[in-house]
């Protein structure tokens, strides 16, 4: 994911020069990239800090409901696998311009709060498919092998496991939410929410 960050990072102060060069020629590269990485020191300072704020309560929850879970201690995410699933079923590539591409996936899953409340879910046993790339961030770092050869060299992505999860894989996690929706809020999800997820990968492609 600190790849992909990197990339963000670029593109932003690439659309910034390009803007600020249509007006003037006397753009200040070096100071826009200072900026940014400032803006990015004290973003990542604020998700630090909300993330030691929620790890009492994800822990507790995850010691009452998801037996063996384990943390990965970077993101605050406990992960509890049920099935691994088929490492062979998809192999994740990387664009010409060095971005990993998404994958479409295959899911029955169940989201809720940390009280049980339901906000989403599948419906009648059906898989719900989606592209990687549209899902919460939290639902990236499960799914991404932490890191893949591609061409003969190695990505490394952050993910939560060695392997990722692929077909036939069934897990739970419960994330921070800095990984989920973060300050915004959605139907049923307030601001500043932990998020529980039950997911099945039905397939991977």
């Amino acid at each position: 994911m600190k790849k992909l960050a990197r990339l963000f990072v670029v593109i932003a102060i690439g659309s910034a020069c390009f803007l600020g060069c249509s007006k003037s020629e006397d753009f200040d590269y070096e100071r826009a990239l200072e900026e940014q990485r400032i803006k990015d020191s004290l973003e990542l300072e604020r998700k630090k800090k909300i993330i030691a704020e929620q790890a009492g309560a994800l822990k507790a929850f995850a010691d009452q409901h998801m037996e063996g879970a384990t943390l990965h201690d970077s993101t605050g995410i406990w992960l509890q696998i049920l099935e691994p699933g088929d490492n062979n079923s998809y192999t994740y590539q990387v664009s010409a311009r060095g971005g990993i591409l998404a994958p479409r996936i295959s899911v029955k899953y169940k989201g809720t709060l940390l009280d049980g409340t339901v906000f989403d879910e599948s419906k009648d046993d059906k898989p719900v498919e989606m592209s990687l790339a549209s899902v919460i961030e939290a639902w990236q770092l499960a799914f991404l092998p932490k890191t893949f050869r591609f061409n003969g060299d190695n990505h490394t992505t952050g993910g939560l496991t060695p392997n990722g999860f692929k077909k036939g894989a069934k897990f739970r996690i419960v994330t921070p939410s800095p990984w989920a929706y973060d300050t915004a809020t959605r139907e049923k999800i307030p601001a500043n929410s932990p998020l529980y997820f039950e997911i099945e990968v039905v397939d991977i492609k």
